[in-house]
């Protein structure tokens, strides 16, 4: 079987389904937006706080300067 030196660029997939497309797609599954009439529940809660909390480790030995890339790395 020959393989060209750019199959190491292509696209990763399982079962058919490219996996940039899962990655981009899992975080609004899984954390979804309430509407404003929800009320906070424990579920809502732990997934804020574990992002707020990840984002803020991950951003914390940056300068000033690079927090504003901060929303593009996180998401």
């Amino acid at each position: 079987m020959m393989v060209s030196f750019f199959d190491q660029f292509a696209s990763p997939s399982f079962l058919g389904i490219p996996l940039i497309a899962v990655a981009i797609a899992l975080p609004w599954v899984l954390f979804p937006t309430p509407p404003s009439r929800w009320v906070n529940n424990r579920l809502i809660t732990v997934q804020t706080w574990f992002i707020n909390r990840f984002t803020n480790q991950l951003m914390l030995p940056l300068n000033v300067g690079g927090h504003k890339w901060a929303l593009l790395l996180a998401s």
